[in-house]
């Protein structure tokens, strides 16, 4: 600070911003009291204060083009545009004997091997082991070959929520917890680097759960699947729309919605002998729903096979 000749600070004095009639001999020159600095934007020090770091916005992310994976199915690939949306989870339903285990079967054994995509099936209401012999005396598929070569996961999550002892590589440990079945789960993803999923079935899971823990168990599923880039299908034998269109829990979570059906025909006569009514399975019907927005737009389309 610099002075004039009679001992006062001089009016050119780069901090003397105030009125040099504030200097007070007994206290020192009242410009540098607290305060007065903050005023004119510095800190006590006389600084200027360093401005805080500018919070950097996240960016959108941009919109991409939908890729849709074959199934591998005859004719379902047609009437759904190509295949599924890859990173998508849908709602197989179905009563019993529509084929949902077999449409999710196929679904992972064609993508091992048609399209190099590793899978895993979540197995809750039947062993593994039956899930094999099952599908390999009726189809030839050899599951267990594209297992020992590390393709495809047969998680068990029977036996533990049974309480029983698994002899299976993969397996939800004992007791049973949701918890430690998604945590199995992403482990076999990750395991065989799985790009298709099935769990088989949501009925099995939902047995003790209220329908808001339901959903929640559903949301959380589904977030991780999608986290790893999966393609799913959550197979589900009670997931029926009623005719005044009401739906169940897991329709208003999942992405899209496959519905098996089969049609049951009449066989009553055999030449002269006649028996009593019975039905018999003939055909596979599957129907697909896909809805939008409210002002968006709905379709319906059917798929005719022979029986399976």
């Amino acid at each position: 600070m610099s002075y004039d000749d009679q001992g006062q600070p001089a009016n050119n004095d780069p901090y003397s911003y105030q009125d040099p009639s504030q200097y007070d001999p007994s206290q020192g020159y009242t410009g540098y009291e607290s305060g007065s600095y903050e005023n004119q934007g510095y800190d006590n020090s006389g600084y200027a204060p360093t401005p805080p770091p500018q919070e950097q916005q996240p960016t959108r992310p941009q919109l991409q083009q939908l890729q849709r994976i074959p199934s591998g199915i005859p004719g379902f690939d047609q009437i759904v545009g190509g295949g599924l949306i890859r990173d998508r989870v849908y709602l197989l339903a179905g009563p019993a004997g529509a084929g949902k285990t077999i449409f999710s079967t196929q679904f992972l054994y064609n993508g091992i091997s048609k399209y190099n995509e590793n899978g895993i099936y979540v197995v809750l209401e039947e062993t593994p082991q039956q899930l094999r012999e099952n599908m390999y005396n009726s189809f030839g598929w050899n599951i267990q070959t594209y297992e020992d070569n590390g393709n495809i996961v047969l998680l068990d999550a029977i036996s533990s929520r049974l309480g029983l002892s698994s002899a299976e590589r993969f397996v939800v440990p004992r007791p049973f917890t949701l918890e430690s079945l998604l945590y199995e789960i992403q482990n076999a993803i990750q395991t065989v680097n799985a790009r298709r999923v099935v769990i088989d079935s949501l009925d099995a899971m939902s047995l003790e759960l209220t329908q808001v823990d339901l959903r929640s168990l559903i949301q959380r599923l589904t977030m991780i699947l999608k986290s790893f880039g999966c393609t799913t299908l959550l197979v589900s034998g009670q997931a029926e729309t009623s005719n005044q269109g009401r739906k169940s829990v897991e329709e208003y979570v999942v992405d899209g919605m496959i519905r098996l059906h089969h049609n049951l025909e009449e066989k009553c006569a055999l030449g002269k002998s006649r028996f009593p009514k019975c039905v018999v399975p003939r055909t596979l019907n599957i129907n697909i729903r896909s809805s939008s927005t409210k002002a968006g737009s709905r379709s319906n389309q059917s798929l005719r096979s022979p029986s399976v």
